[in-house]
């Protein structure tokens, strides 16, 4: 990241004492993020058919397995 470019929202990652703080760019944060959670359904999407049988969840379903 340029050193210039100071005047947005910074997000802190880390706030340790021993590690000091990383901060960055909040937007370019979200941006990977999306990123990410796109790809991962793609990823989910591509191998869906070749998952295990129980592998997908059923969102009706109670999320406790147990059955009576």
């Amino acid at each position: 990241m340029p050193q210039g470019k100071s005047a947005g929202r910074k997000l802190v990652l880390v706030d340790h004492a021993g590690l000091g703080r990383v901060h960055i760019d909040m937007e370019s944060f979200f941006e990977f993020s999306f990123w990410m959670a796109e790809e991962l359904e793609d990823l989910v999407a591509k191998w869906a058919p070749v998952a295990a049988p129980d592998a997908s969840r059923d969102k009706n379903r109670p999320s406790d397995l147990s059955r009576s």
